[in-house]
């Protein structure tokens, strides 16, 4: 397999799409209402609450935040999985494209199914956030009316788009043409 640029941005955007996956999962989804977005405030994550979002510790753990929202719950411990999960596959799709510059065009292909899979993963998470956010479940705090979207949900579906646009990448054809043969002079 040539080297193309489509293979070299393809490369690039899939290794920052890890990035966003692999610093997203971790912060905020859900930041509270009236504070600046960048103020060390009261935030969600996947794993619970801060009051302090900076702050590395869980304030109020997800069993206890909503304790009362059996559905809400299963559905945070749902994205925990699906959000580890997207980091491996983007990790994985990140060096198999790696590969891909050093000539593997075998890889392509597995390229392919992994950013398929990225995007099924990841939709899942950001999708359920969503729904979390606008949904009224039962006697559970409207998220609506108290927080809005957190820069990890932002950095989440960021990188969802970026594989979308990945897939496109690797559907073009990567022949490279020789530039010499596709000069034709009548002499």
């Amino acid at each position: 397999m040539e080297f193309t640029l489509a293979l070299l941005l393809y490369v690039i955007v899939q290794f920052i799409a890890f990035l966003f996956v692999l610093v997203g999962t971790p912060i905020d989804m859900f930041r509270e209402r009236g504070f600046d977005r960048f103020n060390n405030s009261p935030c969600v994550t996947l794993w619970g609450e801060k009051l302090q979002c900076y702050s590395v510790g869980i304030t109020t753990p997800l069993e206890e935040l909503w304790m009362d929202c059996p559905s809400r719950r299963d559905r945070f411990r749902a994205c925990q999985a699906f959000a580890i999960i997207s980091i491996c596959v983007y990790g994985a799709a990140a060096v198999l494209g790696f590969l891909l510059l050093w000539g593997c065009s075998c890889l392509r292909w597995v390229c392919l199914a992994l950013n398929v899979a990225g995007i099924a993963t990841l939709g899942i998470v950001w999708a359920s956030m969503v729904v979390v956010y606008y949904y009224v479940d039962g006697g559970c705090i409207d998220e609506v009316l108290m927080s809005v979207f957190g820069s990890g949900f932002v950095l989440l579906v960021i990188a969802w788009c970026l594989d979308i646009i990945n897939i496109a990448f690797l559907l073009l054809p990567w022949q490279a043409k020789d530039p010499s043969k596709g000069l034709e002079t009548s002499e």
